[in-house]
């Protein structure tokens, strides 16, 4: 095993205080970044996914309106875990941000115990300290996102593997499973895990793994796991009638992906959506398959429509999608941000702590897989480890390159360069150079890939001024909202959603003719904006002009159906 054979130096001892130290510095950057988040105006404007999980978590301290289609439509754990803290402290993102904070801390920790379980303490303590430098690390923990929890599930399930192949213990193995089933309700791409933990017993000592026994603990996990899942079977049949305990986003998210008006499959919104955010991507998804069938549809006949749609593009266009597949598989290691809902470009306008850390994925990519390397060659428990950042690599390859499916991986490959460090520091001690400058020139090999993909892949993502804007107007700080959106709008002409915003800073400063003339430029670029036309009916109203009013009102409420626009277009309607 790796202990007897790792030849770690006993020169640095990894003691209590070592251990606190580094946790409490981890914690300590955590704290400082939140100290800044709750002034930036990236905090006050969610982005779509985290949008969704306000509404649902609120949804579920209500005890109202959470097993809605809707709110059936992505993973659940995270958001009836939001539920539960917004019915203790009400709906106070601090205290979600403080939990996280401390979250992301366990998964340093968590680390740390994985590299004492393998055998290589120090490599745990460089690989937690990595991790709690990771800016994309600090920064989810203060999003309304499931990130930080998915991090930290991930890093204790390896811990638990290691532990448990070790163990005999039939409760132990049950447990197992339901810890398992609990990680599919958090992100149902962790659904690969817990087929993998069924495997677990190939890594038990030689007279724990007979048949008899595999079998058995297969058994006991595989329990476990319907055990866990079975509430949200419940929930999903109550709800739309089915039983199966993923959501119901499958065929959808498939098809966003495998289409002919996407070569590239990568993340894309067809035109009969109106928005990024899910609940929206849900109404247009299920209104354009109830209209294309000419009939009512359930839930899951909506869901499977669009699963048929994806796989007979897939079974026509084998050729396109395995280069596809293979291109984003190759992107997973390319050092380019790919955001969607938060961006550490954005978070370091506001971040002084992420202003100072570098971009980590170019090192991380290259040092953890060459300790993963490493670790291959002298410990028969490797593919544990490797596991999370196969399930990464397997999301990104299948569906999307986003970073926060990347993510997935970071506290692994974090152990994994601590793992690096740790072997390179003990070949130059023994003077071993050679071994050691294979090492560093496998690093630099991957590094190098890492930024070159960066840079094929064309610049980096824009600042999505539009957010901050919006950030700025809900912190009610309207002159540095119109200021930002009339810069921007000068520079970018073409940018309909800072004209919304600009739109927007005109009617709280009462000049509605100026807003007027804003939103119309704005949905001549959005067309589909029911926020650009509802709103353009509030300033036809203030102007005046109830016909255009009740006009732009009935657009909106076409495009969503949402209370406030229908009660909008009455009040309108009642006054011709």
């Amino acid at each position: 095993m790796l202990a007897a054979n790792s030849g770690e130096s006993n020169s640095f001892r990894v003691t209590p205080i070592v251990v606190f130290g580094a946790l409490s510095l981890v914690f300590a950057l955590r704290l400082w970044h939140l100290s800044s988040a709750m002034l930036s105006p990236l905090s006050y404007q969610p982005g779509p996914d985290e949008d969704y999980y306000l509404h649902l978590g609120q949804a579920v301290a209500a005890g109202q309106g959470q097993d809605t289609p809707e709110f059936t439509f992505l993973d659940p754990a995270y958001g009836y875990l939001l539920g539960a803290v917004f019915k203790l402290a009400g709906v106070n993102l601090f205290v979600v941000y403080l939990l996280q904070a401390v979250a992301d801390t366990a998964t340093a920790w968590g680390i740390l115990v994985i590299g004492r379980l393998l055998g290589q303490p120090r490599a745990g303590l460089f690989g937690a300290i990595l991790y709690g430098l990771t800016a994309t690390a600090i920064m989810y923990t203060t999003t309304v996102l499931k990130e930080t929890w998915a991090a930290c599930y991930l890093t204790w399930w390896v811990a638990a593997s290691l532990v448990l192949i070790r163990s005999q213990r039939k409760l132990a193995w049950l447990a197992f499973g339901v810890y398992c089933g609990t990680g599919v309700a958090l992100r149902s791409n962790l659904l690969l895990l817990a087929g993998f933990a069924l495997l677990l017993p190939y890594f038990c000592p030689a007279a724990l793994r007979t048949p008899r026994l595999w079998a058995q603990k297969a058994v006991l996990v595989a329990c476990g796991l319907l055990v866990a899942l079975a509430p949200w079977s419940l929930r999903n049949a109550n709800s739309y009638g089915s039983y199966s305990p993923l959501p119901h986003n499958g065929g959808i998210e498939l098809h966003q992906v495998y289409n002919s008006q996407n070569p590239g499959s990568e993340l894309w919104i067809p035109a009969f959506v109106n928005y990024l955010e899910p609940r929206e991507i849900w109404r247009g998804y299920a209104a354009e398959a109830i209209k294309r069938e000419a009939r009512a549809l359930s839930v899951p006949e909506i869901d499977r429509y669009w699963r048929d749609q994806a796989l007979t593009f897939i079974w026509q266009n084998p050729a396109q999608v395995v280069r596809d597949i293979l291109q984003k598989a190759i992107n997973f290691l390319s050092a380019a941000e790919v955001p969607d809902n938060r961006s550490v470009l954005e978070e370091r306008l506001f971040s002084p702590v992420l202003k100072l850390l570098p971009a980590p994925t170019a090192g991380l990519l290259a040092l953890g897989f060459a300790g993963l390397l490493w670790l291959a060659l002298y410990d028969r428990r490797w593919p544990i480890v490797a596991a999370p950042i196969f399930v990464a690599w397997f999301t990104v390859a299948i569906f999307f390159t986003q970073d926060r499916f990347r993510f997935l991986a970071i506290p692994l490959l974090a152990l994994s360069a601590g793992i690096f460090i740790g072997k390179l520091a003990d070949e130059f001690r023994e003077r071993r150079r050679w071994p050691a400058l294979g090492l560093v020139a496998l690093a630099a090999v991957l590094a190098g890939t890492s930024l070159l993909l960066g840079n094929i892949g064309g610049p980096p993502a824009p600042v999505r001024w539009d957010q901050i804007a919006w950030g700025y107007i809900k912190m009610g700080r309207i002159p540095e909202a119109r200021a930002l959106a009339l810069r921007i709008a000068g520079e970018q002409p073409d940018n309909g959603a800072i004209l919304e915003a600009l739109g927007y800073t005109a009617i709280a400063l009462k000049q509605y003719g100026e807003a007027a003339d804003d939103y119309q430029r704005a949905i001549k670029l959005r067309p589909r904006s029911h926020v650009a036309h509802y709103d353009l009916a509030r300033v036809y109203l203030e102007l005046g002009d109830r016909k255009r009013a009740a006009e732009e009102a009935r657009i909106a409420v076409e495009l969503n159906p949402a209370p406030d626009y229908s009660a909008l277009l009455s009040k309108i309607e009642s006054q011709l």
